[in-house]
């Protein structure tokens, strides 16, 4: 099978996309499920070639490859990029290895051919244990790893945000108009702990071949973060998502802003001893991440501001019907029993 693999990818600029996809959502589904690690990394590499190779065609960049199930691919509203992740999971470790690819699509004017450059997304698990890495910008090639997601409420899988700042341009600090990306992702790392990140991505207009990973445009004090890092134990679970929150309970105004929850330390404990090994968990509380658009801060407009403790708004309550609810519960108890489940 990897042989017939490798030829494809000899192959791949003669056959159509839709031959191609095929082959990509075959070797898709043997990298996630495979028992055997040195056989699945053995055809990631295949896998990951035969992507670089056909993603290099330019009118390959808007093909859907919705067959290829195993790989999250994502775009912006503008269309700039589209970013690819995957994962590898080695089930004996029990330990999560994450893979991608950024497709930089741009022409220097309206009537130039576009032109596309395949950037490969190279993980460096030691970059999630940096103490700075939140104030970091990073490289394709010390990516922190994570399976990106579509946030919920919105139409693209990459938010979009637009500002202003004071960019270096030789010796001088010039202002310039920005646009910044933002996307939610997560990586299961090891048996102890798990990772939801809040990642950015800043394009040059001076380098637009080239894709940065970190913009200073997160304010949670008066130095900014490029990114957002929640740990959590693999024990609980932890919501990082699009949405909505008010002031007070009950409030009708509703601001738009990432939704998530906030992360509480503490220390296991029993009768013999303390556990010493840090737990990381959701609180019960939220915090979210706002967008200013107009509101300057620091020279900078344009930010995502943190905000602790506030109230998330969930629509899906003004919907709620129990009548529903019940229906739907003796229409499943119903089929259970038909197909003798149930006495």
């Amino acid at each position: 099978m990897s042989v017939a693999w490798g030829v494809a990818i000899l192959w791949a600029q003669v056959l159509s996309l839709p031959e191609v996809e095929k082959k990509l959502a075959e070797m898709g589904r043997f990298v996630l499920h495979e028992e055997d690690t040195r056989a699945k990394d053995s055809v990631n590499r295949l896998f990951i070639a035969l992507w670089k190779e056909v993603l290099s065609q330019p009118e390959a960049f808007s093909y859907p490859f919705d067959s290829v199930i195993t790989v999250s691919d994502l775009c912006p509203p503008d269309s700039a990029f589209r970013v690819f992740t995957w994962q590898v999971i080695d089930f004996k470790k029990n330990e999560h290895h994450y893979y991608g690819l950024v497709v930089r699509r741009w022409r220097s004017g309206k009537k130039e051919p576009w032109q596309v450059n395949v950037i490969e997304l190279k993980e460096i698990p030691e970059v999630l244990e940096m103490e700075d890495v939140e104030r970091r910008t990073l490289s394709s090639e010390e990516w922190v790893g994570a399976l990106y997601y579509h946030p919920r409420y919105v139409t693209h899988g990459v938010l979009r945000y637009e500002g202003e700042a004071r960019v270096p341009r030789g010796r001088k600090l010039v202002k310039e108009k920005m646009v910044y990306y933002v996307l939610l992702g997560w990586n299961g790392y090891d048996r102890k702990r798990n990772f939801k990140v809040v990642e950015t991505i800043f394009i040059d207009p001076k380098h637009p071949e080239k894709v940065f990973f970190g913009a200073p445009v997160i304010y949670s004090s008066a130095v900014p973060k490029m990114r957002l890092i929640l740990p959590y134990s693999e024990t609980t679970a932890l919501s990082l998502n699009m949405g909505w929150y008010v002031k007070r309970i009950g409030g009708r105004r509703r601001y738009t802003a990432i939704i998530f929850d906030h992360v509480a330390t503490s220390r296991r404990a029993n009768r013999m001893y303390e556990d010493p090994r840090p737990f990381f968990g959701a609180d019960g509380t939220y915090d979210a991440l706002e967008f200013w658009k107009r509101r300057r801060f620091e020279g900078r407009k344009g930010i995502l501001v943190y905000r602790r403790n506030v109230i998330p708004y969930a629509p899906e309550i003004e919907d709620y019907d129990p009548k529903v609810i019940w229906r739907q519960r003796e229409e499943a108890a119903q089929k259970l029993h038909r197909y003798g489940f149930t006495p």
